[in-house]
């Protein structure tokens, strides 16, 4: 009868799968180069304050990300963002270049170091912007991430209120990280 060997290989298969260290601390493996380019797809919610003007019209960022992405799970995010005038306003709008670095907390702790580089344009009626770029995935991070590369594609929106110097932003990333 078959019965006791199938008990004692389900028994073994369900205690390797159990683990009480599952994503509560960042993991101690360093991160290998792998061929593999894993797809990466998420949404990220933000938190913008403004931390300076300057009188040439640069603009100084913080911004706090929360986000679910593929292969990282529950992501946070702290930057401060620069957004630089490529020249003076057409009518209300005014473009400009956006670029911050930082590094994303995955779910687990590990951290994955990021740069971004893009374009965006600001409604200055409503305080309103669109922004889109390149997000670029770099080693350097810890555990799986240590040499982690790659890049992926971003494109959001954001609103502030002059008031407060305070407001919220959304976006989309797509694209490939190795680790």
């Amino acid at each position: 009868m078959h019965t006791a060997p199938i008990s004692v290989a389900t028994l073994v298969a369900l205690a390797a799968c159990s683990s009480a260290d599952q994503v509560t601390a960042p993991s101690l493996a360093r991160g290998g180069k792998s061929e593999v380019a894993r797809p990466l797809k998420g949404r990220c919610d933000t938190d913008v304050t403004i931390v300076s003007i300057a009188p040439d019209g640069r603009l100084d960022l913080s911004i706090t990300y929360r986000c679910q992405i593929s292969h990282l799970g529950l992501t946070r995010n702290t930057v401060v963002q620069s957004v630089i005038p490529t020249g003076p306003p057409e009518g209300v709008f005014l473009s400009g270049i956006v670029n911050n670095t930082g590094a994303y907390v995955a779910a687990n702790g590990d951290r994955v170091n990021s740069s971004f580089t893009g374009t965006g344009v600001t409604n200055l009626a409503d305080f309103t912007a669109v922004f889109e770029g390149t997000e670029t995935f770099s080693p350097g991070g810890t555990g799986r991430f240590a040499n982690a590369s790659g890049t992926a594609h971003i494109q959001g929106t954001a609103a502030l209120d002059p008031a407060t110097g305070t407001g919220t932003g959304q976006f989309t990333i797509e694209g490939a990280i190795s680790y």
